[in-house]
């Protein structure tokens, strides 16, 4: 969310838009490509492999609105609104293409910053795509079999201006995770404290954050989701390394269902071809569950870009997971994404079979940006 909100809130909102008009820029992408999928008995949910053409594979389909007004002594008002739109299928029961609110903010820029509101990209699960080669995208992403907030309802956010290569993100988020009941239980509340500091080669990132749960339901009391992550890349010209580390706990959890206690790292690289078009990247990456369900894994990832121009390419991926004793991970291009609550569960990249499967992916696609 950082690094999107940080762009945005230069000045004339640099993009690779094919269309302006006065004030508004019309941006997006279009992403459409193969996935194969296969595993040792239970690997993916039952089946031993799967095949499926998808949009979005490397990174969503797209499209999206931005823009400034200029309201004078350097105060600027912004604004965003990025829908993910399924180029391969229909909404359910229309003749319509399906649209998604991806991000949605409005808010104001200036000498003393930027401040935001809307539905806003997810801070953690940005760094997690920021310093992974394959940033949140492909069967090769590591960023998929963690648990993410990758967009928050109902936020907030505050972007300082840059201090000689260091910013700051304050965001808040508030959503109701079921039936409202007195005193504002059931709510759930993230807080993010985060800095980066960027300077030439060199980026690194720490972030901090909390999930309040007021919840007074039998077996899942009042609980804090708290994460910690660490992240780091250093460009050499011929290649660009990367590497993070993330700890994610929950305190008042450990007679629950779904106690949690997370340790994560992966180190990512990503090296241009020299004379040639071509980007090679990988990334290996470890999970640590420290609760009683045991469920470690480790996941490899490997890729091929090729540049048909500066705004088209095509790209091959493949990623392996081996899970380790009762962890059940599947292999997917997409994140283990959902609430705001960060808890663990069945999501893009977690089977519901049982574990100890190891689950390879390979894909191959196209994708154009405007």
């Amino acid at each position: 969310m950082q690094k999107k909100l940080i762009a945005l809130a230069i000045a004339g909102l640099a993009s690779s838009a094919a269309f302006a008009a006065d004030n508004v820029t019309i941006y997006g992408r279009m992403d459409y490509g193969y996935v194969n999928q296969s595993g040792n008995g239970g690997g993916i949910q039952g089946v031993d492999s799967r095949n499926s053409l998808a949009s979005g594979v490397q990174a969503g389909s797209r499209i999206g609105f931005r823009g400034t007004e200029d309201l004078g002594n350097g105060l600027k008002a912004i604004f965003e609104s990025e829908f993910g739109t399924g180029i391969d299928q229909t909404a359910a029961g229309t003749t319509a293409a399906t649209w998604l609110n991806r991000h949605s903010y409005v808010g104001l820029t200036g000498n003393f910053g930027t401040v935001v509101g809307g539905r806003l990209d997810g801070v953690r699960y940005g760094i997690f795509n920021k310093y992974d080669a394959f940033a949140g995208g492909t069967v090769g992403n590591f960023t998929q079999i963690t648990n993410q907030v990758d967009r928050a309802d109902n936020a907030v956010a505050y972007i300082t201006p840059n201090f000689s290569g260091f910013t700051g993100t304050l965001a808040y988020a508030t959503t109701i995770a079921g039936p409202e009941l007195a005193g504002n239980h059931n709510d759930l509340r993230l807080n993010t404290i985060m800095g980066n500091y960027a300077n030439g080669p060199i980026d690194l990132t720490v972030d901090y954050e909390t999930v309040k749960s007021v919840s007074p339901t039998a077996g899942n009391p009042d609980y804090d989701v708290k994460v910690t992550t660490l992240g780091g890349s250093y460009d050499f010209g011929v290649v660009k390394v990367s590497a993070l580390w993330d700890k994610h706990t929950a305190d008042n959890r450990a007679n629950s269902t779904t106690p949690i206690d997370y340790r994560d790292w992966f180190i990512s690289a990503k090296a241009p071809i020299a004379g040639t078009k071509f980007a090679v990247k990988a990334t290996y990456g470890q999970i640590n569950d420290k609760t009683s369900r045991d469920q470690d894994a480790t996941k490899f990832g490997l890729g091929l870009d090729y540049s048909l121009s500066k705004r088209t390419m095509v790209y091959v991926d493949y990623g392996h997971i081996n899970n380790k004793n009762n962890a059940t991970y599947q292999v997917s291009q997409a994140a283990n994404t959902g609430a705001i609550s960060l808890t663990p569960g069945a999501g893009a990249g977690v089977a519901t079979t049982t574990g100890g499967n190891g689950v390879t992916g390979f894909d191959i696609g196209i994708a154009h940006s405007f």
